[in-house]
């Protein structure tokens, strides 16, 4: 039945009236060094064959409406000055005969390789040093990010994940797992708009827990979207006291928006003291503004101007410089539609322009837009600076001894 209502929840398409166009802030130059801490570049393979697409096949969705198709390509990244992204990595849920969730993943890190031979546009890193590199020489940097952990059982999973090349992970997605409690209501706002102000009360297990020490250890960057209140405030405890930054890649405010899965003002404001980002979503769900006195008669709702909205608030929280777009492109979202502030809406990465200028427009210094990358690759270097090379060292010996044992069993007559 699970399976049932999630495969009907890619689905499902809606509709959408025209909306006014309000007159567009002046053209902005594409950002020095932007980025989008979630996007999908492997969907067409992890989502075969619902989503049709991939950057760089020359297919790309022309509506917002569309969360089937292509909404990602490098002209529209480089146009928009987004020179660094995060590759998200989604495993279905369980619905690959013979792979366990973890195989799963691991095969989309093996996707994403893949992908990155196919599209020399995009290269993969794994180190902030290497990402300054892959952009100084004009390619798009791609850190590999598992989104939801539900495959790791033990903390060698997190070993055998960092040794594929995965430097960020998400650390539930739709369900609580093992590791902790995933936000409330998040498939029931996909499908039926609900969800409202239900809360999980589960935080973190004691796998959950060592699997968090874990990822210190090892310099992996802990992303906390999708989580409940309970286990962003055990994480927080944790990493707060060994002085590492967390990542929340996609989210919205939940001072606009009452949803668990939105960010509330209080760990915002604790996420950006420890040096931690905020990603801001396209998701249009989570991007809904209420109540309706707080706009004003210019906004023109399900527009961009609702994630104006929602950044303007974060910026009234916690410094500006500590908001970035964390998209969700390819991720099976409608996105904001023409009008308002973007006339074009955010049909794909293209019209991030339409973005920025609506931001600039709305008092965000350039000076905050334009340093998103720097930002980002801070956080990394301060998450590297805090990981054990004898944890690295044992992780990526302890995935060659995995590899070697299951090419032995192979080979067995």
């Amino acid at each position: 039945m699970r399976r049932l209502v999630f495969a009907t929840s890619l689905v499902v398409l809606g509709c959408s009236s025209a909306r006014p166009v309000t007159a567009a802030p002046e053209a902005q130059p594409a950002l020095r060094f932007g980025v989008d801490t979630h996007l999908h570049l492997t969907m067409a393979q992890a989502a075969k064959p619902i989503f049709k697409g991939e950057a760089g096949d020359g297919r790309l969705t022309r509506s917002p409406r569309n969360r089937l198709e292509n909404q990602v390509d490098a002209a529209g990244l480089r146009a928009s000055g987004v020179r660094l992204v995060y590759g998200a990595m989604w495993p279905p849920l369980n619905l690959r005969p013979g792979f366990s969730r973890l195989e799963d993943a691991l095969e989309q890190a093996r996707q994403l390789v893949r992908f990155s031979s196919r599209r020399g546009d995009f290269v993969l890193v794994r180190t902030a040093q290497e990402a300054r590199a892959v952009v100084a020489h004009g390619a798009i940097a791609v850190f590999p990010q598992l989104e939801g952990g539900e495959g790791i059982e033990s903390v060698e999973d997190v070993d055998r994940l960092y040794a594929a090349g995965v430097r960020c992970v998400t650390v539930v997605h739709f369900e609580s797992t093992q590791l902790g409690g995933a936000a409330a209501g998040q498939l029931s706002r996909a499908l039926f708009g609900g969800g409202g102000d239900a809360r999980e009360p589960l935080g973190l297990t004691p796998l959950g827990r060592d699997v968090i020490r874990r990822m210190m250890a090892l310099g992996v960057v802990i992303d906390l979207a999708h989580a409940s209140d309970a286990l962003v405030k055990e994480v927080l405890e944790l990493t707060e006291a060994a002085g590492v930054p967390v990542l929340v890649s996609h989210t919205g405010a939940r001072a606009l928006n009452p949803m668990e899965r939105n960010l509330p003002d209080e760990l915002a404001r604790r996420v950006a003291a420890g040096g931690g980002l905020i990603g801001l979503s396209l998701f249009d769900a989570q991007l809904a503004v209420g109540p309706k006195d707080f706009l004003s008669g210019q906004h023109q709702v399900g527009t961009c101007d609702d994630l104006v909205a929602h950044w303007k608030h974060f910026a009234q929280v916690v410094p500006p410089s500590s908001l970035v777009l964390g998209s969700d492109f390819n991720g099976f979202v409608f996105r904001p539609v023409a009008g308002g502030q973007c006339p074009s809406g955010l049909r794909h990465a293209g019209d991030l322009t339409e973005l920025w200028a609506a931001l600039t427009a709305n008092g965000f210094s350039r000076e905050a837009l334009d340093g998103m990358g720097d930002a980002l690759l801070r956080l990394h270097e301060a998450v590297e600076a805090k990981a054990d090379a004898q944890a690295q060292a044992h992780a990526l010996r302890f995935a060659r001894e995995v590899r070697a044992a299951r090419s032995a069993l192979d080979e067995v007559p």
